[in-house]
């Protein structure tokens, strides 16, 4: 597995960041790459990079796996040293099984090993990024909670090193495929936009499970994309339900369909090589069970966390990936060469999310983030009063 950290300095609101540098290392900590916070394009990959990358295709030899990048959600840090176990992803999902819970590893998802950690391996890319903040650093961002921090700023500045490490794999006679969980998908979402113009032709399929990406921003990004995106919804998810629309008002305000999140809203609309999957309606499952699927296996798919794996399981946020039948699932997604959309569809997939706003995304702006910390707090502190007088 070839391990990259993206270190994200803190400083501030974007109007602060002046020339400071964030940095893309490997898992020596040695730097690959330097990306200027201020610039916001895209970063074509420099020797560094593309040198290390080179080199683990090299050494991974011919094989006919895809090579899968991974990208994780929120509260992680990779960076820090000390971190908690459950801060750091290596020490969680992409760690080896036994020394991690199988239902918790991504490593047999992707194939880098079997459930119980034997016969390993060289299938995945481990992209990590700091996706949490203290109160001092989120403040001077001019965030009131840290997940707008990693949701406005950190993901995207993330974002920019996950476009360069697609870029570099584009010239490797490979082919390329992600899973995205949570945040992570606002976070590959946004690399896709950077690409336009440079999106690798070796890229075929894009996974995302209980996404928190914004529908608005999703069907901007992927529109006329040229790669497969399945898109695992589950509306039982109350991480996504209360969490990911309520922490971001009211940058984007509650119950909007600014605020819908892929995860729970899905997108529909005209995204040819899209498909939302949503696991919670009986249909899906069904249609599952009853061995439709383009690879003519049968899964058994459950949205509700059948054991208690994750600390909070109840919540329903990880049973995507912690459940056996879905985990079944969604390693056919990642390595069967016959579940495309076209196949899917070709096969009858029941391709809808019964979501009020489902397929309503089309043509929608993308709302603007504020870029100094002082414009942020005005307009929180504006909200806030609006907020409380509607409620008196």
């Amino acid at each position: 597995m070839l391990r990259l950290m993206y270190d994200a300095v803190a400083a501030g609101a974007p109007s602060q960041y002046g020339d400071t540098t964030d940095r893309l290392l490997d898992r020596n900590r040695a730097l690959l790459q330097g990306f200027l916070k201020a610039d916001g394009n895209f970063a074509a990959p420099g020797p560094g990079l593309t040198a290390a990358i080179a080199a683990w295709i090299r050494e991974r030899g011919v094989r006919p796996e895809p090579v899968i990048v991974m990208v994780h959600g929120y509260l992680f840090n990779p960076i820090v040293t000390g971190a908690h176990d459950s801060d750091d992803p290596f020490n969680l999902i992409y760690g080896m099984p036994p020394v991690v819970n199988r239902r918790l590893s991504w490593l047999p998802l992707v194939g880098e090993c079997d459930e119980n950690g034997q016969h390993p391996a060289e299938n995945a890319i481990a992209f990590t990024y700091r996706s949490e903040a203290g109160l001092a650093e989120t403040s001077k961002a001019g965030w009131s909670n840290s997940y707008q921090y990693a949701v406005f700023d950190l993901a995207p500045l993330a974002a920019r090193a996950l476009a360069s490490v697609l870029a570099a794999l584009s010239d490797q006679r490979v082919t390329v495929r992600v899973l995205a969980h949570s945040l992570g998908t606002r976070t590959i979402s946004q690399a896709i936009r950077l690409l336009r113009g440079h999106i690798p032709a070796n890229l075929d399929r894009v996974v995302l499970m209980d996404g928190a990406e914004f529908c608005v921003d999703a069907a901007s990004n992927f529109a006329a994309c040229p790669f497969d995106v399945i898109n695992v919804v589950n509306r039982t998810d109350s991480v996504l339900r209360l969490g990911a629309d309520q922490m971001c008002h009211p940058m984007r305000a509650n119950r909007t369909l600014e605020a819908c999140v892929v995860g729970y809203d899905g997108v529909g609309g005209s995204i040819t090589r899209w498909v939302d999957l949503q696991l919670d309606i009986r249909n899906l499952s069904n249609w599952l069970a009853g061995g439709n699927a383009p690879d003519g296996q049968r899964y058994t798919v459950n949205p509700l966390a059948e054991e208690d794996s994750h600390p909070t399981a109840n919540l329903n946020h990880w049973a995507c990936y912690t459940n056996d039948g879905n985990r079944a699932l969604v390693r056919a997604l990642l390595a069967s060469d016959a579940m495309t959309c076209v196949q899917l569809r070709a096969h009858g997939v029941p391709a809808a999310v019964n979501a009020p706003s489902f397929g309503r995304f089309d043509g929608l702006p993308v709302p603007v983030t504020l870029r100094s910390a002082v414009e942020r707090q005005q307009f929180l502190a504006q909200a806030m009063q609006t907020d409380t007088g509607r409620v008196g």
